[in-house]
C-alpha cells in the first residue's frame, strides 16, 4: 500500500482542508482496504467504526515515522534531539534525573521531555510511540512492551532524623500503627504495594497526607509532620531524612526500562538505558 500522509491525517482527525485531493486520496485508501471509512452527511463527515478502529493503526504509523525521522537527526548530528522519558514518581530521584543528567552533560544541544505518571500512563506512553523509553515496575499489563529487568527492591520505611526509630537497623509495622503517615496517591503502583504490605501485617495506618510525587511525601517527612514506606529511596546524609529496614522483608519488587516492542530506539533512548544500567549496579 502506498503511503499517503494527507489521508492519514484526515483518519486522525488532524487534516484542516477535506480538499478534493484528500477526497481523492481516501477514496484510493478505501478501496484499497475494502472498507468504508468515512460516513458523509452534505457538507459533513464522521468516521464510520471501521474508520475509528484504521485510526488507530494509522496514528501509530505516524508515530512510527516520527520516531525514524527523531532517530536520523539524533544519529547525524549527535548532538541534538529529543529524548521522551516515561517514568514512575518513585524512580525520579533514584535513576531518572541522575541518567537525564549524564545524558544532558554529554549532549548539551538535546532536549529531554519528562511525563511522570501512573504505571498505566508510563505504558501507554511507550506502546503508543508518545515516549522512547520507560521506566516502571513488572509485571507489566499493557501488550506492546518490551522490557528489561533494571534493579530490584524493596519497599522501606523513611523517617525524619529525629524520630525514635532513626537509628535502629529494622522496624515493625505494628510499632508504627500510632505514627502519621504520609504516603503516594492510590493511583500509583508503589502506593499498591505499601497498602499489600500494610494488608499482610493487619495494620491500618494513619494517613494524614497524600501526593502525586516522592519530592512532596519526602518534604512533609523531612518536615517531621509524618513518617512513610516507600520503594528504598537514596537519602544523602545532608537530606536529614533516615530509611530503616521492614521487618519482616517486604517482598522484591523489579524496576524495568521499557521499550515499544519491535521499534527502533533511538540513540538518546540507548545512551539513556546505558546510564539507567550503570546507576543500578552502584
Amino acid at each position: 500500500m502506498r503511503p499517503r500522509p494527507w489521508a492519514f491525517d484526515a483518519v486522525r482527525g488532524r487534516s484542516r482542508r477535506w480538499t478534493p485531493s484528500v477526497s481523492q486520496q481516501i477514496r484510493e485508501l478505501e478501496e484499497e482496504l475494502g472498507a468504508e471509512l468515512f460516513e458523509r452527511r452534505g457538507r459533513g463527515v464522521r468516521l464510520t467504526p471501521a474508520g475509528d478502529l484504521f485510526r488507530t493503526y494509522a496514528s501509530r504509523a505516524l508515530e512510527d515515522v516520527a520516531a525514524g525521522e527523531r532517530a536520523l537527526a539524533a544519529l547525524a548530528k549527535r548532538e541534538v534531539g529529543e529524548l521522551r522519558v516515561a517514568y514512575l514518581p518513585s524512580m525520579t530521584a533514584s535513576v531518572v534525573v541522575p541518567a537525564m543528567a549524564s545524558v544532558l552533560r554529554k549532549h548539551p544541544g538535546v532536549r529531554v521531555v519528562a511525563y511522570e505518571g501512573t504505571s498505566r500512563r508510563v505504558e501507554r506512553l511507550v506502546v503508543e510511540g508518545k515516549a522512547d523509553i520507560g521506566l516502571g515496575l513488572l509485571p507489566v499489563r499493557s501488550p506492546g512492551l518490551e522490557t528489561e529487568p533494571l534493579l530490584e527492591g524493596r519497599l522501606a520505611l523513611v523517617v525524619p532524623r529525629q524520630h525514635r526509630l532513626a537509628k535502629e537497623t529494622s522496624a515493625s509495622l505494628r510499632e508504627l500503627e500510632d505514627e502519621p503517615f504520609a504516603l503516594l496517591s492510590r493511583s500509583l503502583r508503589a502506593r499498591g504495594l505499601a497498602d499489600a504490605l500494610f494488608a499482610r501485617a493487619q495494620v491500618s495506618p494513619r494517613i494524614v497526607l497524600e501526593a502525586d510525587t516522592v519530592a512532596t511525601v519526602l518534604s512533609v517527612v523531612r518536615a517531621g509532620l509524618a513518617i512513610t514506606v516507600l520503594p528504598e529511596p537514596r537519602v544523602e546524609q545532608s537530606d536529614r531524612l533516615a530509611v530503616v529496614a521492614l521487618r519482616p522483608a517486604p517482598p522484591p519488587h523489579v524496576a524495568a526500562l521499557f521499550f515499544r516492542q519491535a521499534a527502533p530506539r533511538s540513540p538518546l533512548a540507548v545512551g539513556f538505558a546505558e546510564e539507567a544500567r550503570a546507576l543500578a549496579t552502584r
